[in-house]
């Protein structure tokens, strides 16, 4: 019996792999304000037709928050604070709709949903392996990383002992972690080089169309503008 999504709306791996090429596009070609404002109000929107409503609300208030700094508060800083930061706020007002569109497809699609869909679109098995074991790693280090503030905090650690006692054990867990993930990958027979089965049924939707033909829009709008 093949697995049912969940319950809230979801992009297709796939659309979401494609939206974030074009968001890229766009991101890099387009020199028109109202292109860049449509585009982040969509993907939030977006968040919150995937239920992702508080991580929504998260992203448009921090390009708020870059926006009103660049234009309003910049202007009027130290020359010198206004050369270090011109720059970033610029690039990072350029890539925070790929950023968006990242953060979407992390909230919304669980890590076998996205192997599925690479598969689909007959990734190497290589880079499908390569992506499953990152896409695992980063949040076993998150989670070491709170048990090691929680065993600072029994210990009492103060000062500059947290950075030893930070560094340390987090370094030798980044190593063995990194080994544990490869084994469980390979017990699972990852790579086996046979054609996988799934119980995943992937099919682009109504949401996936719509995205795709509203960024797609939005790529041909900062060509024109």
């Amino acid at each position: 019996m093949r697995e049912k999504r969940k319950k809230h709306l979801a992009i297709d791996p796939r659309s979401g792999l494609l939206m974030i090429i074009l968001a890229n596009v766009i991101s890099f070609s387009q020199n028109s304000l109202w292109v860049e404002f449509g585009l982040i109000g969509y993907l939030a929107v977006l968040f919150f037709i995937c239920g992702k409503i508080k991580a929504g609300v998260k992203w448009a208030v921090i390009y708020v928050a870059v926006y009103l700094i660049q234009c309003y508060l910049l202007p009027i800083s130290p020359k010198i604070i206004a050369v270090a930061f011109t720059i970033f706020l610029s690039i990072t007002r350029r890539i925070f709709p790929c950023l968006m569109v990242g953060g979407l497809i992390i909230a919304t699609i669980s890590l076998r949903y996205f192997i599925v869909g690479l598969r689909k679109l007959k990734f190497p098995n290589k880079l499908i392996i390569t992506i499953a074991v990152t896409l695992r790693y980063f949040p076993a280090i998150r989670e070491e990383i709170g048990h090691i503030r929680d065993a600072m905090k029994l210990r009492k650690v103060r000062g500059l002992q947290k950075v030893e006692a930070v560094m340390v054990p987090l370094m030798i867990c980044a190593s063995n972690t990194a080994e544990e993930l490869s084994a469980a990958a390979v017990t699972r027979g990852i790579d086996n080089p046979v054609k996988k089965t799934t119980t995943v049924n992937l099919k682009f939707g109504l949401l996936d169309m719509l995205s795709i033909l509203i960024i797609a829009g939005f790529t041909v709008a900062a060509f024109i503008l």
